[in-house]
């Protein structure tokens, strides 16, 4: 009878040295695995073991087709508010005035607003976010300026306005969607155009 880890007479290998070199083979894998990673100095990185992959410490981690470039699209990104300019007898006059839109008050807004665009053609016709995909989607497939989507909009608010659409109307839209900048543009506009 032969010992333990011993071939027989007959040249088969016993069921307790089977399972000791599974058991040895086993061990020596992880310590060779052990080994590399204590070699490079690498305790957290990733590595393969039967067709798994384990990757500790990491953040924005993406496995699969698609990908993104930039920040998550989730976390909407905060811009610096416009400071907001003191309510002068300038401005109140401004939003007060009877003046009927013409060109060159959309040429002194058209670029000063910018992604709130939507915002203020809700706020000055009720536009919904349907109507004004429509309105960005040839501006977009042809590659123009953005500020031309911005003075198509105007034209559009005009067109369904029931009323003449005055520079005051236009003013108090902006101020409403916080976009002084453009009110002070229209503000130097309407200055100029009374010398």
């Amino acid at each position: 009878m032969a010992n333990k880890g011993e071939v027989s007479k007959t040249g088969s290998v016993s069921k307790f040295q089977t399972y000791e070199k599974v058991d040895e083979t086993q061990k020596n894998l992880k310590d060779t695995i052990k080994a590399k990673i204590n070699r490079r100095n690498l305790s957290a990185a990733p590595f393969y073991l039967n067709g798994a992959i384990q990757i500790n410490n990491a953040s924005n981690v993406h496995l699969g087709n698609s990908v993104s470039i930039g920040n998550n699209p989730s976390i909407e990104i905060q811009k610096p508010p416009e400071p907001k300019p003191e309510l002068s007898p300038a401005l109140t006059a401004l939003f007060e005035n009877e003046e009927e839109v013409t060109n060159l008050h959309r040429l002194a807004v058209d670029s000063h607003i910018g992604s709130d665009w939507r915002f203020l053609g809700q706020e000055l016709a009720g536009f919904s976010n349907g109507q004004m995909d429509q309105l960005e989607e040839p501006f977009k497939a042809n590659h123009y300026e953005f500020r031309e989507v911005i003075y198509q909009m105007l034209l559009m608010w005009e067109g369904h306005c029931e009323t003449t659409p005055t520079v005051g109307m236009l003013a108090t839209a902006l101020w409403k969607c916080k976009m002084y900048s453009a009110v002070i543009s229209l503000l130097e506009r309407v200055r100029d155009s009374h010398k």
